[in-house]
């Protein structure tokens, strides 16, 4: 791979990167609600039910392309192929233990990596009649795994230009937005409540 592909490849990685933590950050925000904002929102579930769905299956497929093993897609692992064939032209400012210490992020996420392929296969891109693999994902694993997609993209990026990005800024963003519009929702409800009351004291 020539270095203007691999620079190519890396930025489209980011993007992808960069929408599956927003998709999980503000599905976390929705599924992580207290009594009081889960009532505001059921009051317009069949907007907010399908949207929280909609949210956990875009990150998972998003997060299950950027480990795609296939030699045509844009991947970590397909960057990290190249970059062991041609270290000095791709990763000019990385060493040989910043590449192990990817293998070895790569290596502890293997069993989730594993449950994210067998959802994407039997329930994104298809839906299989008979599940032939375990495609339960924790909350906590799925956390982890996004953790070290941003250490390993932000190793090869450095390795290969001394750039990084704050994929941390992103997260925040869009869980701060989101639950913004839970607040709205929240208040709207409120002021729905005191308008009924005001018709049943004025009767």
């Amino acid at each position: 791979m020539e270095h203007k592909e691999f620079k190519r490849q890396l930025d489209e990685l980011r993007t992808i990167i960069t929408d599956g933590i927003a998709y999980f950050s503000a599905w976390q925000a929705i599924a992580n609600l207290d009594e009081n904002s889960a009532h505001a929102l059921n009051r317009y579930r069949g907007f907010f039910l399908p949207a929280q769905v909609s949210l956990k299956n875009m990150a998972l497929l998003q997060f299950s392309k950027i480990f795609d093993p296939d030699t045509r897609t844009i991947s970590l692992r397909n960057l990290l192929s190249a970059v062991k064939e041609n270290r000095q032209l791709l990763t000019p400012h990385a060493e040989e233990d910043d590449l192990k210490r990817i293998e070895h992020l790569i290596d502890s996420n293997e069993e989730s990596l594993n449950h994210l392929k067998g959802f994407r296969d039997q329930r994104l891109a298809h839906h299989d009649k008979v599940i032939s693999s375990d495609t339960s994902l924790t909350f906590g694993k799925v956390r982890k795994l996004i953790d070290d997609v941003k250490v390993i993209y932000n190793s090869l990026s450095r390795g290969h230009e001394r750039s990084t990005t704050a994929f941390d800024f992103i997260s925040r963003e869009a869980e701060r937005h989101t639950l913004q519009v839970i607040e709205i929702m929240c208040e709207e409800r409120d002021r729905a409540k005191e308008r009924i009351s005001e018709i049943d004291t004025h009767e």
